[in-house]
């Protein structure tokens, strides 16, 4: 484990340095790491800073993955084996009663790599350089890197695989006329009603089918608008943070007025007041840190908890019908 608390101390610490120099330097911080409504090209053609951030850590999951695991893993695991065998495991024991037996082994895979791709994207916002490194575009400053979700393209990107992987599946598990009985079939029992009324049905439910449609293309509109919001909004939310630590940094609390109303009614305990307030504006960032992981682990367990839902509404269903059917 010690390599993991290694780990663990070196992010978390690099994470407390880079809010209190982003603090020290507010103004480059608050120029580097305010985001617009799109990426910004920021090499050659078509080559974005979310791109280049995704290029990065993709490269960082795998010697990650390879430092931890090892060439080859083992019978008894060492101790990086046994953290990322814990993941594995806990994530089976969440999603495979979602999935159903029947399809897990084929969408695990998927399902684990969104969760972990989407995870450390999340944070990587949250490491030193992302936001902070800048590169000359003519007169302005863009950064090189930001953090991937929160880019629409790329969400909308993992949603629209997301479907294709449920497409894929359900027409493999259940077939076509399975899909298309799911979605538009006649839901009735056929002797629980008279015929005539069980031939209405069919309208009714083709009705049905066609608003289930509609949800389904809405699915990945859901799913790329709920990652790309928290993670944008998450990252504005921090650069607001820079830029009013980088105010209080900077002495702005004192030319307030009510700095000079506490100086009227406090005296000489206004300036021990702004002192504090100066110092504390280097630790300002740093809560918001802690938020936003909590805020990555959940948005990257929720697309990858509703992903598997998708697939199990249609491959799990069928396969408890089949189970029916054979009692």
């Amino acid at each position: 484990m010690k390599r993991v608390a290694k780990l663990s101390l070196m992010v978390f610490g690099g994470m407390a340095m880079n809010s209190i120099a982003v603090a020290a330097d507010g103004q480059a911080a608050a120029e580097g790491s305010s985001l617009s409504a799109s990426p910004e090209v920021v090499f050659g053609q078509g080559i974005t800073d979310t791109l280049v951030t995704s290029w990065i850590i993709s490269l960082a999951i795998i010697l990650l993955m390879r430092w931890l695991v090892g060439a080859k893993p083992t019978m008894i695991p060492r101790p990086g084996q046994a953290v990322t065998e814990t993941v594995l495991g806990g994530l089976q024991s969440i999603m495979e009663p979602i999935v159903g037996a029947k399809a897990f082994g084929h969408i695990f895979p998927l399902l684990f790599g969104y969760f972990i791709f989407i995870l450390l994207q999340n944070w990587s916002g949250l490491l030193p350089g992302i936001g902070s490194i800048l590169h000359r575009v003519g007169d302005s400053y863009l950064g090189i890197l930001r953090p991937v979700n929160s880019d629409l393209n790329a969400t909308l990107a993992m949603a629209l695989i997301s479907l294709v992987a449920w497409m894929y599946l359900s027409i493999k598990h259940v077939g076509i006329s399975g899909l298309y009985g799911h979605i538009f079939g006649n839901k009735a029992e056929k002797n629980g009603i008279p015929g005539f009324m069980y031939g209405f049905l069919f309208v009714i439910f083709f009705g049905v089918g066609l608003i289930e449609c509609i949800s389904i293309i809405f699915r990945g509109v859901s799913l790329s608008f709920r990652l790309y919001g928290n993670v944008f909004g998450g990252d504005n939310l921090l650069h607001n943070m820079y830029t009013f630590s980088e105010f209080l940094t900077n002495g702005g609390f004192v030319k307030t007025e009510l700095f000079r109303t506490a100086s009227n009614v406090l005296g000489g305990g206004a300036n021990l007041i702004a002192f504090v307030v100066k110092y504390l504006g280097y630790l300002l960032p740093l809560p918001f840190y802690f938020l936003e992981i909590l805020v990555g682990l959940i948005q990257a367990f929720v697309f990858t908890l509703l992903v598997a839902v998708y697939v199990g509404l249609i491959v799990k269903h069928d396969d408890e019908q089949h189970h029916i059917n054979l009692e």
